[in-house]
């Protein structure tokens, strides 16, 4: 059987937008992910960091949403779309937004976004004229429903993206909120890079016959991936990260990470002090302000972008060649989505390559551990229920133990 996007059962439109953007063969993702959509069936889709997820499951929505608008005519009424996507950060909206516009007209199907940080001036512009598909932060849009701005009352998918965060402890009722505004028997689809528990509990609790889509070797870091894990005591941190700015070759750009804002900051400063080019993105930035250090950053300037877990979470800067975790992450799952920023996916198929520095403290160990015990998951799972009953005669479907759980701190 060929692997191509056409063998998937996509239609012809979509796929002449794809051959446009020369992307011919799907990932193992797309490929596992896009039928079971078609098929209308509400999933948990296991996705590493840069695998093409957005594709998997903006394909198959967008082509249900035509089959919708054939048999029953289109969106006509301003706010009230057929599919909301719901994502953790702005700056996520703004990429899920324009990945799926990518292929979006092949179907004549239309996109809007309202985000965090939207000034009001902005979110009316987004919804002044009917939209199919609404790609939202989950607080923006809880808020915009209850004012009564946006109506999901005929919302026929709803897609969760990054739900190991959306379901945590920070943006869960949020996400629960805008969930439960949506009809009964609307088919719901998850996407995560790890299974913590949240999600479990979810998945087997809310959702009518779940099925579990598992990617493999989802658990662990692409092959092209370099690990390198650097022993060191707090205070010879910063000498080090300099070191390894200097040891890299011209040309070669990263992103680090820290676990706290004002670390971030801290550690800019140093290195800066010490002649290195450094740009910073944390949560304590306005909109504009991170859109405009980032639109810096992707322009080249800077050797490396200092962020908190906000820059683990979707951003997609093309030839980066390391990251540098200057604290490990402190929960598990979040390790995953760091080093997602090197290791992604390719138009032809191929996945970039890199080089990540852990930084690991005597109090990292026991962290370092879990990630490590984490990441040696990973298999083909062909879609078997979530429910503990059913996954009682199908072993292979039990969902897999995770770490901790910690609160996260403000970022």
């Amino acid at each position: 059987m060929s692997n191509t996007f056409a063998s998937l059962g996509l239609l012809p439109g979509l796929v002449e937008c794809l051959d446009k953007a020369h992307l011919v063969e799907p990932s193992p993702v797309q490929r596992l992910v896009i039928h079971a959509i078609l098929g209308g069936a509400n999933c948990l889709c296991l996705a590493p960091t840069g695998s093409g997820k957005t594709l998997a499951y903006g394909l198959p929505v967008l082509q249900r949403l035509r089959g919708i608008e054939e048999a029953e005519g289109m969106v006509t009424q301003l706010a009230r779309p057929r599919a909301i996507v719901l994502t953790a950060t702005r700056e996520l909206v703004l990429q899920s937004e324009k990945a799926i516009k990518l292929v979006a007209h092949g179907v004549k199907q239309r996109v809007r976004s309202v985000a965090g940080g939207q000034t009001p001036s902005d979110t009316r512009k987004q919804l002044a004229t009917p939209a199919d598909i609404l790609i939202a932060n989950p607080q923006r849009l809880r808020a915009l429903v209850a004012a009564g701005t946006v109506d999901l009352s005929d919302v026929r998918v709803v897609v969760v993206d990054e739900a190991d965060t959306l379901l945590d402890a920070g943006q869960r009722d949020d996400t629960v909120a805008v969930v439960d505004a949506t009809p009964n028997g609307r088919q719901l689809v998850l996407v995560s890079a790890t299974l913590p528990e949240p999600i479990r509990a979810w998945a087997n609790t809310r959702m009518e016959r779940p099925v579990l889509l598992e990617a493999k070797d989802s658990h662990k870091a692409p092959s092209t991936i370099v690990i390198r894990n650097v022993r060191l005591r707090w205070k010879e941190k910063l000498d080090v990260a300099s070191d390894i700015l200097v040891a890299l070759k011209d040309g070669q750009r990263g992103i680090g990470f820290t676990n706290r804002r004002e670390t971030a900051d801290e550690v800019a400063q140093a290195l800066t002090e010490r002649g290195h080019s450094v740009i910073v993105v944390h949560g304590a930035w306005l909109p504009r302000e991170r859109a405009a250090a980032l639109k810096r950053f992707r322009a080249g300037e800077g050797r490396i972008l200092l962020t908190t877990e906000l820059g683990g979470r979707g951003l997609h800067i093309p030839d980066l060649s390391f990251v540098l975790n200057f604290d490990l992450p402190e929960r598990p799952s979040e390790y995953l989505h760091r080093i997602g920023r090197i290791g992604r996916l390719q138009p032809d198929g191929s996945t970039t390559g890199g080089t990540v520095y852990n930084f690991i403290t005597p109090s990292d160990e026991a962290m370092l551990k879990e990630i490590e015990r984490m990441a040696r998951g990973g298999r083909l799972d062909t879609g078997e229920s979530l429910h503990p009953e059913r996954a009682r005669a199908t072993p292979r479907s039990r969902p897999k133990s995770v770490g901790r759980t910690d609160r996260r701190s403000p970022r």
